[in-house]
């Protein structure tokens, strides 16, 4: 019972909930939209935040994320998607997160044992809809992860699941989008299987958050977008309002900034080249770390590719 009641106040340490390391971002632009894009026209790594967003995508897209993170973290992430015959797109991608070794600590913050933390999303998607762009979406995800207790990984705690997400895009006017996406609704179930060393095998399951998302995309004007949205998570009453403005108005370069209601400002850009007649798009944002853990710079490189 100890030691259950150990390996909780561990996990809870290293994230508030299961799969709380996917909602950090998986792309700079994300990031530093504040995450706000669950009514966004299609663009590199969305159906990450919507699925539905797919039934826009055009050609093919290659994106590569990698965040170097303050505290020894860090995330990347490989995506590919694919537009299919009428208005529909697949899109696959893997995200991985990772925290180094850290001293772990108790519920009187006594020191215990050093940890490390690596976790593995699959996410497979399509997204269907009409010319306007109004369509609907699913995602299949799937988690691995490995936590390691003590520095000679004597004690490991693997977990794994497959959850899906739905998402929705309605098209008001070439002015006013709405989006909607529901994640974890099915089978939001993380199962653990717990190796403490002494060839015994113990199993432990912990429950995924309900998530739903409403937001808000307003194309201001030809060089600006304003996007709204609000996350509520079941089980708890805590919810995210978020808002976000992305300006578009100089050549090849754009500048973008977001609030997060519950933590802090995040700002980034994006810039457009061509190597070789190759067309290339740079994401940055920085994250100044809303508990004081220091900066993070956070880059995505895509290629898009028309057929």
């Amino acid at each position: 019972m100890r030691n259950k009641y150990l390996y909780i106040i561990l996990l809870s340490f290293i994230y508030s909930s299961a799969g709380a390391s996917y909602e950090y971002g998986h792309s700079a632009r994300s990031v530093s939209l504040s995450s706000s894009l669950v009514a966004d026209n299609y663009n590199n790594l969305n159906s990450f935040i919507n699925p539905a967003s797919l039934n826009q995508s055009k050609g093919k897209i290659y994106g590569l994320s990698y965040f170097i993170m303050s505290l020894d973290r860090s995330l990347q992430t490989f995506y590919y998607s694919q537009k299919l015959a009428g208005n529909a797109g697949v899109s696959a991608a893997i995200l991985r997160t990772s925290s180094g070794e850290f001293m772990g600590r108790d519920s009187f913050n006594n020191p215990t044992n050093e940890l490390s933390n690596t976790e593995y999303y699959g996410l497979l998607s399509f997204g269907v809809g009409t010319k306007n762009g109004t369509g609907i979406g699913l995602s299949t995800r799937i988690h691995y992860s490995n936590l390691y207790v003590n520095e000679n990984h004597i004690d490991k705690y693997t977990g794994n699941s497959i959850t899906l997400d739905f998402g929705g895009i309605i098209n008001i006017n070439p002015k006013w989008r709405i989006g909607f996406k529901f994640q974890n609704f099915l089978n939001p179930y993380l199962n653990w299987d717990i190796d403490r060393g002494d060839g015994l095998s113990n199993s432990y399951e912990e429950v995924y958050p309900s998530i739903i998302s409403f937001g808000s995309m307003f194309n201001i004007n030809q060089n600006s977008k304003l996007f709204i949205q609000q996350d509520t998570y079941d089980k708890s009453k805590f919810n995210q309002t978020k808002i976000a403005y992305e300006y578009l108005g100089f050549d090849n370069f754009d500048l973008r900034c977001g609030y997060d209601f519950n933590k802090d400002i995040t700002l980034g850009f994006g810039y457009n080249f061509y190597i070789n007649q190759l067309p290339i798009i740079l994401d940055y944002a920085v994250d100044f770390g809303n508990q004081g853990e220091g900066l993070s710079h956070l880059f995505t490189w895509s290629i898009g590719l028309n057929e």
